[in-house]
């Protein structure tokens, strides 16, 4: 029996160190289409990936892994040559040999790599990246701008032979000839630039996809402790996107591919009237020397302008987000105060870019006039003298507007968005320089169990700005062990959680989870292992059933109620309409913070992870839900299943049979539960380590 596609592909992701999402299958596929070349094309399709490549020559070593196919063994994972005519194959059963006497297919299956994985160094080769990516689109865009930039000569051109030919000679035929070949170059190049902007548009939205897509996924793997403190700032800050999509449109990279034509059109002006291409030989330059300074000169006024909408926008999520808190404190006339400062900033550095700009703009168009009437002046003496005719006079005038128009019409309101754009830039390249759960060129490890103890060696981390941090020797929690961490407020429990959970990564030491350095293992493999529950767990936007499945596989509703009712959260789900698909609000609101915990709670009964991290997890709630969430992390907890929770409440110690007590960031007890207790009740300074309840 052949192997399936949906067990083999997650082998050969495994293989190439790829991370597949738990939904990444779709529909289901027809099992006998899936046996065939044709479902491998169906199953990437299905899954939104590129169509695999059929490999037609003989793989070479560093080719593999490939998808084999032969009709009649099925499926397989060619992982390398063993000789000339034998090839070692994995199966879902294991490894094994196939002869291969040339009826084999190689099929390469192009899997997505994780966006924040590859982190180039700067924001603009990010986006140039994603541009040269589409060399063929940017071949044909400058055919037609070519083309358009030649046939838009006819005009002047038109004109020329009107003046000279045919108004002293009333030649009509010529008139009517010349009129309808115009009239055709003029609908040739109407469609050449709707062609040109329909095409650049269509895909400077797809470059924004993905440009988008990078940076929101680079954000998403910023270490936990090296964001920056304003949340609201960081997202203004990606923001920026917008302002560099707005000098990726269409309008914008056409003026930056027809101003090189401006050289051409001086070029033809010296054919047609000779003397007169110095005109706008020399008010060229000036304008781009304008031009040069008006950037210059906005430089500093964007950027400062730019931190400072960041910072507004920031002061803005922030008043949303704590509303409750704002109004119940009177803080609104304070936040107030905040906002107008920050909006006088904006001002302030904005109304200087705008004068400049304005300037530039007066500037473009005193220049424009000055040439058009020196042209003409120059012209006129040349017609004098027969030098040349009336009408390669006015021609050379139309094409001379060709020259300088795209200076005037467009170029200050580029300089502007390009001064905000070169800001954006800025700003994330700050985001990208953050630290990421896994380096770019990191080469994690993937194993498929992680069993063992979790152990601390010289563990030392502080916050920034922090006099004290967490000073871990040495601790060992052994697999199959049951801990509760107790301590006073500020004593380090929750950051002593997270160093475990591998959402903090220390600043010296490391931490070893069945042997292996939690930060050579793969985020994803990590967290997969680790069932983190935060104190204060947050819902995103969506459904409680997307919250209870995020990160997971969809397991059934049976699965879900069956978890839901261990917890006590069907009582939410019955005690609502929509059931699982109650709405969610952003982080949760709506929902108490007990409902939220038991969300989290129930969606690591679904998880089944082999490590449970527990932040406060029955904080906030009542004593019969807070009985059912006992009785459901206990039924949880398997002979090797290792629980490490922190806690104030003396009910939860119930499930532990070794406590740990922290003060200043440092372990002062740790030893059998009884023991600990008993040791904490005796000393009175070691009891005012940890709150009276949970000492009992």
């Amino acid at each position: 029996m052949s192997a399936s596609l949906y067990e083999l592909i997650p082998l050969l992701a495994r293989a190439k160190r790829v991370e597949l999402p738990p939904d990444w299958a779709g529909t289901p596929i027809d099992a006998a289409l899936l046996q065939m070349p044709e479902g491998l094309a169906a199953v990437a399709a299905e899954a939104g990936w590129p169509a695999p490549r059929l490999v037609r020559r003989r793989p070479r070593a560093h080719d593999f892994p490939l998808l084999a196919w032969d009709a009649t063994q099925g499926w397989a994972i060619a992982e390398q040559w063993e000789s000339h005519d034998r090839l070692r194959v994995r199966t879902p059963e294991g490894p094994m040999l196939r002869e291969h006497g040339g009826d084999i297919e190689f099929y390469d299956l192009a899997l997505p790599e994780g966006m924040a994985r590859k982190a180039p160094p700067r924001a603009l080769q990010v986006f140039w990246d994603a541009i040269l990516a589409r060399k063929d689109v940017l071949a044909a865009a400058t055919i037609a701008t070519v083309v358009a930039n030649v046939i838009t000569l006819a005009t002047s051109l038109y004109s020329m032979q009107i003046y000279d030919r045919v108004i002293p000679t009333a030649g009509y035929s010529t008139l009517w000839v010349l009129t309808i070949g115009v009239l055709v170059a003029l609908l040739l190049d109407f469609a050449l630039r709707t062609t040109r902007a329909l095409m650049i548009e269509r895909e400077s939205a797809r470059i924004d996809e993905e440009v988008s897509e990078f940076f929101f996924a680079r954000s998403q793997a910023v270490r936990l402790d090296a964001r920056p403190p304003g949340v609201g700032t960081m997202a203004a800050q990606l923001r920026g996107l917008e302002q560099i999509r707005a000098l990726m449109s269409s309008g914008s990279l056409f003026l930056l591919a027809d101003l090189p034509f401006a050289l051409f059109f001086v070029v033809v002006i010296f054919a047609i009237g000779g003397v007169l291409a110095l005109v706008p030989l020399i008010s060229l330059p000036i304008a781009l020397g304008v031009a040069w300074a008006l950037a210059r000169a906005i430089r500093q006024d964007t950027d400062r302008a730019q931190i400072s909408g960041n910072r507004k926008n920031g002061l803005l999520v922030e008043s949303i987000d704590a509303a409750e808190t704002v109004k119940a404190n009177r803080g609104g006339w304070h936040l107030l105060a905040r906002w107008n400062k920050l909006v006088e900033e904006v001002h302030a550095a904005e109304d200087p870019v705008k004068r400049w700009t304005s300037t530039a703009g007066s500037v473009f168009s005193t220049l424009q006039q000055i040439t058009y009437v020196a042209l003409i002046a120059v012209g006129a003496i040349e017609v004098a003298q027969g030098r040349m005719t009336t009408g390669a006079l006015i021609a050379c005038a139309i094409i001379a507007g060709r020259v300088n128009g795209p200076l005037v019409t467009q170029l200050p309101n580029f300089i502007v968005q390009w001064g905000y754009a070169r800001a954006s830039l800025r700003m994330l390249d700050s985001i990208l320089s953050l630290p990421a759960d896994e380096g770019p060129e990191a080469a994690s490890l993937r194993p498929s169990t992680l069993a063992g103890a979790l152990r601390m060696e010289g563990v030392r981390f502080a916050y920034p700005g922090a006099r004290t941090g967490i000073q871990i020797p040495q601790l060992e929690i052994g697999p199959g062990e049951r801990v509760a961490i107790v301590g006073g407020i500020g004593s380090g429990k929750t950051t002593l959680l997270r160093l475990m959970a591998g959402l903090y990564a220390p600043q010296a030491g490391r931490v070893m989870i069945g042997g292996l350095d939690a930060g050579q293992i793969a985020p994803e493999v990590l967290r997969r292992h680790l069932g983190y529950l935060a104190q204060d767990y947050r819902l995103v936007n969506g459904t409680l059933r997307d919250n209870l499945l995020l990160g997971l596989s969809d397991p059934g509703d049976d699965a879900l109620m069956e978890a839901a009712g261990r917890t006590g959260l069907v009582q939410l789900i019955n005690g609502h309409p929509r059931g699982l698909d109650l709405p969610i609000a952003e982080g949760g609101r709506g929902l108490s913070g007990g409902q939220r915990t038991l969300t989290g709670l129930t969606r690591l009964l679904l998880a089944k992870p082999d490590f449970l991290l527990l932040d406060e997890p029955t904080a906030n709630l009542d004593d019969a839900i807070e009985s059912a969430a006992l009785s459901a992390i206990a039924s949880r907890l398997g002979a090797q299943s290792t629980l490490v929770v922190v806690t104030h409440k003396m009910r939860l110690l119930s499930l532990v049979n070794r406590v740990i007590v922290m003060l200043d960031g440092q372990i002062v007890l740790d030893g059998p539960t009884g023991e600990v207790l008993q040791r904490l009740q005796q000393g009175p300074r070691r009891a005012e380590a940890v709150p009276q309840q949970a000492v009992g």
